[in-house]
C-alpha cells in the first residue's frame, strides 16, 4: 500500500553549490535533522521558486553530516534551470524523506551499480553505505559525453574499501564507446559469482540493463525517476505497470524489484 501520510516539511538553506559536470550541480542543503535521516533510494520534494506548479523530486544523494543533505541537480527543464541558478543562502521549501528505500543488501554478495546520466544521484548514498559496510562495489557509469559523466561524485574509497568504477560514453570520449548497457554486456564474464545489481537512469536503460542482469542470474533492484505531484502516492499521477498491477512510483517505490516491472511500452510502435 502507498504511504499517504503527509511528509514532514521544512525550509532548507542552500549551503553550497558545486558544478560537477556539464549542466549538473551538487547541492548541499542545510535543514532540520529529521529531513536528512534518509535511507538509500529515498527522495525529497523541492518547491522551486517561480511559476512551477509541481514540486520536483530529487534523490537523496548524500548526508555528509547531521542536518545536511546533498542532491544532484541536472538543468534540463525550466524548473531545474531555475533551481541550479539560485544563489547560496537561498531558502527553499522541502518535504521528505519520501518513498521506499532499497532493501538490505544480500549478505556475502558484491554490489553492481549501473547508472545512466543523472541516475548516479539515486545510487550515490547507497554506494557510501555499502562501502562503509565492507561490501565490494562495482560501478558502471554512463553518459552521452565525457563532460557529462558524474563518476567524480561517487565516494572515494579508503584503503579498506573496494570500489571499482568503469565508464561508458555514447561518443567514446571516455571509457567504453557505447551505452552503459553495452559496458555491462562486456563485463558479464568479469562479475563476481554472488552479486546484486542496482540500476538508476532513463527508463529504457533500466528496462535493458534490468533484463540483462536477470539473464545473468543476478538479483536486481531499480530506482525509477518520474515526475511526481503529491510525493506520497495519493494522486496516482506517477503510476507504472508492474506484474501486480499499477503502482505509484512515489508511494510504492521509487525502488522496485526488476522482476516485478513490466517494460515500458513504446506508444509510437
Amino acid at each position: 500500500m502507498p504511504n499517504t501520510i503527509a511528509p514532514a516539511e521544512t525550509l532548507a538553506r542552500i549551503l553550497r553549490t558545486e558544478p560537477v559536470a556539464a549542466g549538473s550541480w551538487l547541492f548541499t542543503l542545510e535543514a532540520e535533522e529529521a529531513l536528512t535521516r534518509a535511507r538509500p533510494g529515498q527522495f525529497v520534494q523541492i518547491e522551486v521558486p517561480g511559476p512551477h506548479a509541481l514540486r520536483r523530486p530529487f534523490s537523496v544523494a548524500g548526508e555528509p553530516a547531521p542536518g545536511l543533505v546533498e542532491i544532484l541537480v541536472e538543468a534540463r527543464g525550466a524548473a531545474t534551470r531555475t533551481l541550479s541558478a539560485l544563489p547560496e543562502g537561498t531558502e527553499v521549501a522541502v518535504s521528505g524523506p519520501l518513498g521506499r528505500p532499497f532493501n538490505d543488501h544480500p549478505k556475502n554478495a558484491a554490489a553492481l551499480l549501473i547508472a545512466g546520466g543523472i541516475g548516479v544521484a539515486g545510487l550515490r548514498l547507497l554506494a557510501s553505505e555499502l562501502l562503509a559496510d565492507g561490501t565490494p562495489v562495482i560501478a558502471l557509469i554512463g553518459a552521452t559525453t565525457a563532460d557529462r559523466l558524474l563518476d567524480g561524485t561517487l565516494p572515494r574509497p579508503t584503503e579498506s574499501e573496494d570500489l571499482r568504477i568503469e565508464l561508458a560514453t555514447d561518443d567514446g570520449t571516455a571509457g567504453h564507446e557505447g551505452t552503459v548497457c553495452d559496458l555491462l554486456r562486456s563485463h558479464e564474464e568479469q562479475l563476481p559469482e554472488a552479486c546484486h545489481a542496482y540500476i538508476c537512469g532513463p527508463r529504457a536503460m533500466i528496462d535493458s540493463a534490468g533484463g540483462m542482469a536477470l539473464d545473468m542470474g543476478l538479483g536486481a533492484s531499480a530506482l525509477l525517476e518520474e515526475t511526481m505531484a503529491c510525493g506520497v502516492g495519493a494522486c496516482r499521477g506517477c503510476v507504472v505497470a508492474t506484474r501486480n498491477g499499477y503502482r505509484s512510483v512515489c508511494g510504492e517505490g521509487p525502488v522496485f524489484d526488476v522482476r516485478d516491472l513490466l517494460p515500458e511500452r513504446d506508444d509510437d510502435a
